[in-house]
């Protein structure tokens, strides 16, 4: 039986356009680009402008300079002190003895034998070797010296008692001599031969250290008769001597008080600042202190770090600033409108003189700015009473920042007071801009004019 054939007929459906699928998909490409485009291009940040503050600092190479008494040796032999270094003395204290032949000190170290320190002296003595190590530096070795010459006459300071009354009745005690302290202050071992130079006697070859090499004394040493041994300090007040420039001096020139500090060491100091000439007929700043004294005896070459006064104003980011070109007009060339009369030169050689009202950038009582890119070298400013005649030469670079307030970049003068590595401080009544102000924090990124999105 044959097969019926099909009479259904498949309807062929006709391509209908879907306008939401077109638009979903232009937008879907829309945001896809706009999202690349963001991904790949530099961020462009914004900073407000905020109040704040820069301590300003500066480092120099110092010179230490007291009221110092050396005093020498009557005979040779060798010496014995019976004083620290930096200890304090009264007049008629023991200070050192002479041994002409040394056979005294040995005799009665062999009569004597081993001595032991009371307990109370050996705790001082071991705060003294632990104050050491708190703040030894590995790049000044040379203390290490020091300290052992200290120690050794801390350690004849506390079993003296009662030894140089044996020494000089020992055996020899004709060749044994005794000096005592003839003024109060504080001793030291320690000399470099500046001990007599006062401020008005520095010349620039006091600051080189190789110079005056510094000599610690200690005892066993041999010391010939007329040997400086010791010197005394017999006030509180010392100086601080450091070269400065002609910048160092209109810094410096309304300060009468700087705090600062000294390399190696955790105190704060603040004394009285005057600037003199040397002997050499150099600047020199010098800093009057009244306290740590003793801290420093050791030390005659320092490293200084002098901090002035607070600058205080806006603060902003030292990226946030961007020089631009301008021409200084004074503005006695401006009309009453506050328009500038300027000659136009046309390419025949004709001269005409054209009203125009430039864009500014600030001013200050005497001048006004113009943009360097709006003018032209050369070119000649009318004044509008009279016949004179001012012409535009070279260009001046002036600081300032792009502001977006309105969406766009626009340059606003600024007048910088204070800098560090990362922000200045600008001036709130000589510059173009305000507290909360939006800039553009990188100027390396933008342009000005350009809009901006954020």
């Amino acid at each position: 039986m044959a097969r019926k054939k099909s009479k259904i007929i498949k309807y062929k459906k006709p391509w209908n356009l879907n306008v939401g699928i077109i638009i979903f998909t232009f937008i879907f490409v829309y945001l896809a680009a706009c999202l690349f485009v963001y991904m790949s291009k530099e961020k462009v940040s914004i900073y407000e402008v905020s109040k704040g503050s820069l301590t300003d600092y500066a480092d120099y190479n110092a010179l230490i300079l007291r009221n110092e008494t050396v005093a020498a040796s009557a005979q040779a032999g060798y010496i014995h002190y019976y004083i620290r270094d930096g200890r304090r003395v009264g007049v008629n204290d023991l200070i050192y003895t002479i041994d002409e032949t040394g056979q005294t000190l040995r005799q009665y170290q062999q009569n004597t034998g081993e001595s032991s320190l009371p307990p109370e002296d050996l705790k001082e003595f071991k705060a003294e070797a632990a104050q050491f190590a708190l703040i030894y530096d590995p790049m000044d070795f040379s203390s290490v010296y020091d300290m052992k010459a200290s120690m050794q006459s801390s350690l004849l300071e506390y079993i003296s008692g009662g030894m140089d009354q044996e020494l000089s009745e020992s055996a020899g005690a004709d060749s044994f001599y005794k000096v005592y302290a003839s003024e109060s202050g504080v001793i030291s071992m320690t000399l470099d031969g500046l001990e007599q130079m006062t401020p008005e006697q520095v010349t620039s070859d006091a600051f080189n250290s190789a110079s005056y090499p510094r000599t610690v004394l200690s005892s066993g040493q041999q010391v010939e008769s007329g040997k400086l041994v010791y010197k005394t300090i017999s006030e509180e007040e010392w100086y601080l001597i450091f070269p400065i420039t002609e910048s160092d001096q209109e810094r410096f020139r309304e300060i009468s008080t700087v705090n600062l500090t000294v390399k190696g060491s955790p105190l704060r100091l603040s004394g009285a600042l005057s600037i003199y000439q040397g002997a050499d007929e150099n600047f020199y700043g010098k800093i009057t202190l009244n306290r740590y004294m003793v801290q420093f005896l050791k030390k005659r070459h320092v490293k200084i770090q002098i901090e002035t006064e607070d600058v205080t104003g806006l603060k902003i980011p030292v990226t946030s600033v961007v020089y631009k070109s301008f021409y200084k007009v004074p503005r006695s060339y401006l009309t009453i409108d506050g328009e500038l009369l300027a000659e136009v030169y046309g390419e025949d050689g004709s001269v005409t003189v054209e009203k125009t009202t430039p864009v500014t950038y600030g001013s200050d009582p005497e001048n006004c700015y113009l943009p360097g890119d709006e003018y032209r070298a050369g070119q000649f400013i009318i004044a509008e009473d009279s016949n004179e005649r001012f012409q535009l030469a070279q260009t001046e670079q002036l600081p300032g920042v792009y502001n977006v307030n309105k969406g766009y970049t626009m340059f606003r003068k600024i007048k910088i007071l204070e800098e560090n590595a990362e922000y200045y401080i600008i001036s709130t009544q000589e510059s173009n801009v305000q507290l909360y102000d939006h800039i553009i924090l990188d100027t390396s990124l933008v342009t000005e004019g350009q809009i901006i999105y954020y």
